[in-house]
């Protein structure tokens, strides 16, 4: 039976329809393939991406702990540098509360600011001795924190922080001297004294200066006037000094003694309320001049004064053992003490064997010491006292610490004037006596004639 046109028309219809329900399904497969493609792709730079990620989540955390231990190690740092701050606050202000060191004579460090500080007394005497044993190197724990020591290259270092800082040893030895910390430092070891091959004493040192010898020569010919400028007509006050040779002392040990008993005596002053008066009459320009060059504390009644010695052998003992009352000898109009003189033609009396009776010449050479002498709270004299061994003592009035007392005075001064039992009548020159042997440091050594 033939198709009509319809039924044509509709079998073409439904052919076409299942050739693109075909094609629909071809096209379906082919996107689930692409898409199954895609999704392993995506699949794959997924995967990629969380190595990545888990690379740089490592990295990451490489770097948190170098950031981490680089602020840890600086906060570390920070803080050791806090606590030694506070260390040397500390020390500061324990400082503060303490006495000055009696001899002198401090270990230094360098603080954070580039300041020098002390240590602590007990860590000075500790490096003091550690070092005069010889050591180079030596630990010490200081406020609880261990430190490393190196005398060869003068420096200190924390054990745990290993932070590093220079040290120092500070003399403070006369300027005069002319002896550099560095070589101060010589004079802590064992005794250098008479180590030299020709038997030289270090502590006696032979003046080539020749400036220093024109100025010591100056000062024997202007410090034979009196106090007031007249001169005097005794046998010495007529002459002209001429300096033949002349020694300086650089003593440590004399020098370390006298300052504890200048430190004492200063004590004493302040715990009694003591006012020394000013010398009176006043020593001479000369005198004064010469001691102000060389930084006598004039205001505090420590004075340059001069003391003859018959032979030069008993000067040098005096350099190198100091003064001693204890064998002065006896029958001294104003105690068994030593004495001294303002006035070169008073001490020229006791610079010979014969000083009473000659002038010091080239056959007997005179020798005469330049004294740093601390005078202190003077007693002066109305008149001989030959039986003292010490001076005398004075009435303290009342204070609000202390009741009424009696102290003792530092010295006695036989001003010219005053009645001295004598044929003449009355003292000539101005003498200054002292008691302990420790009173007074020998300066220099001259030796001269007279002319």
């Amino acid at each position: 039976m033939a198709m009509t046109e319809t039924e044509l028309q509709a079998a073409m219809s439904e052919k076409s329809k299942d050739a693109e329900i075909e094609r629909l399904k071809s096209a379906a497969a082919t996107s689930e393939k692409n898409k199954d493609a895609e999704i392993k792709r995506l699949k794959i730079a997924a995967a990629m991406s969380d190595a990545e990620i888990k690379g740089l989540k490592a990295k990451l955390e490489s770097e948190k702990q170098n950031c981490w231990w680089k602020m840890s190690s600086q906060q570390n740092s920070r803080s050791a540098e806090i606590e030694q701050m506070m260390n040397e606050m500390c020390s500061m202000v324990r400082r503060l509360h303490l006495p000055p060191q009696v001899d002198g004579e401090t270990w230094q460090y360098q603080t954070n600011s580039g300041e020098w500080a002390e240590f602590q007394d007990k860590a000075n005497k500790e490096l003091m001795l550690k070092f005069q044993e010889g050591q180079q190197t030596c630990e010490m724990t200081i406020d609880g924190i261990a430190y490393d020591y190196d005398f060869q290259v003068m420096n200190q270092t924390n054990k745990r922080t290993k932070k590093a800082r220079s040290i120092r040893f500070c003399s403070n030895l006369p300027h005069h001297w002319g002896i550099t910390d560095a070589d101060s430092l010589k004079m802590l070891l064992p005794v250098n004294q008479g180590n030299g091959q020709d038997g030289s004493d270090d502590r006696i040192c032979f003046v080539t200066d020749p400036a220093v010898m024109s100025t010591l020569e100056d000062l024997l010919n202007g410090s034979k006037r009196r106090h007031d400028g007249t001169g005097c007509d005794c046998l010495h006050g007529r002459s002209t000094f001429r300096l033949v040779e002349a020694y300086q002392v650089k003593n440590r040990e004399l020098w370390r003694r006298y300052q504890r008993h200048v430190r004492s005596i200063l004590d004493k002053h302040k715990q009694h309320g003591i006012k020394p008066r000013v010398i009176d009459p006043p020593v001479g320009e000369a005198l004064t001049r010469f001691a102000t060059d060389i930084q006598v504390d004039l205001v505090g009644n420590e004075l340059l004064l001069f003391h003859g010695t018959r032979e030069f052998d008993l000067a040098k003992t005096i350099a190198k053992e100091g003064f001693d009352n204890r064998i002065a000898r006896s029958g001294g109009l104003y105690g068994s003490g030593t004495y001294f003189a303002a006035q070169t033609c008073k001490s020229a009396q006791y610079a010979t064997n014969k000083g009473m009776q000659e002038k010091a010449s080239t056959q007997l050479m005179g020798t005469m010491l330049v004294a740093r002498v601390a005078i202190g709270d003077p007693h002066y004299a109305s008149g001989p006292c030959k039986n003292l061994t010490r001076p005398p003592t004075k009435n303290v009035s009342a204070s609000a610490s202390n009741s009424a007392h009696e102290i003792r005075y530092d010295s006695i001064i036989a001003k010219p004037g005053i009645p001295n039992g004598q044929s003449n009548g009355v003292q000539a020159h101005m003498e200054f006596v002292t008691f302990a042997p420790e009173q007074a440091y020998p300066e220099y050594i001259l030796r001269f004639i007279e002319e």
